[in-house]
């Protein structure tokens, strides 16, 4: 893994592939955002330190992997809406050993969870996934749920798109949804991109419940 004082010099950009797919004005517009993207996690690095590695630096390093740098104009995308860092962290750790490492370090101190692991009770899809697999994507959604807790607020304030529905923004439902693919696929699962989206966006909902009803006593939104 490359030293954290060099990380900004591994954030290339998107790869030539994605250029080849938008116009050039697009490709202008999406290298802006990618600019403010850094902006923002550079103001958050020296916010938050966990493991010697600042969070902004952890972020970068996961898209300096060749195997991660498909999602450059996607985590780009999440990170402007401001939701808080650590948050985007917990959703790259289910397939990201320093992030995982910076999220159990994070919540080292939080309670036993009271309620059972029960996300994948009814997804027959993942009947072909073994017990360990199973506990790997459990853990992975409640720690995403124990971050969210610890920042409720602003994720309660940044999550949604600004309309009467409060629909989580679709970005974080696809970088989540890439994420769990990936697993899958490193593990040889085929699983249907639909069928997952459609599993993460209902645990994103449920997760926003949650802290809804724990932290500012909301009504859950369906």
């Amino acid at each position: 893994m490359p030293d954290g004082s060099n990380d900004v010099e591994l954030f290339q950009g998107p790869k030539p592939s994605e250029k080849r797919e938008m116009s050039d004005e697009q490709f202008r517009e999406e290298m802006r955002k990618a600019q403010q993207t850094m902006q923002q996690l550079q103001r958050e690095e020296g916010q938050v330190k966990a493991y010697d590695f600042s969070l902004a630096a952890i972020i970068v390093q996961f898209l300096a992997q060749p195997q991660n740098t498909d999602l450059f104009l996607l985590v780009s995308r999440v990170v402007a809406l401001n939701l808080p860092s650590e948050f985007i962290i917990a959703i790259l750790s289910l397939v990201d050993a320093k992030a995982h490492k910076v999220v159990e370090g994070y919540l080292a101190h939080r309670k036993a969870h009271l309620h059972s692991a029960l996300a994948l009770r009814n997804e027959a899809h993942f009947s072909v996934l073994t017990p360990d697999q199973k506990m790997d994507i459990e853990n992975w959604i409640r720690n995403m749920e124990d971050v969210a807790l610890r920042n409720a607020e602003r994720i309660l304030e940044t999550i949604f798109v600004p309309s009467p529905e409060r629909q989580i923004y679709p970005p974080l439902v696809q970088l989540a949804t890439f994420i769990l693919r990936n697993y899958l696929t490193s593990r040889r699962i085929s699983i249907a991109y639909e069928d997952l989206r459609v599993f993460m966006e209902r645990v994103l909902k449920e997760v926003v419940g949650k802290i809804s009803r724990s932290h500012l006593k909301l009504p859950q939104h369906q």
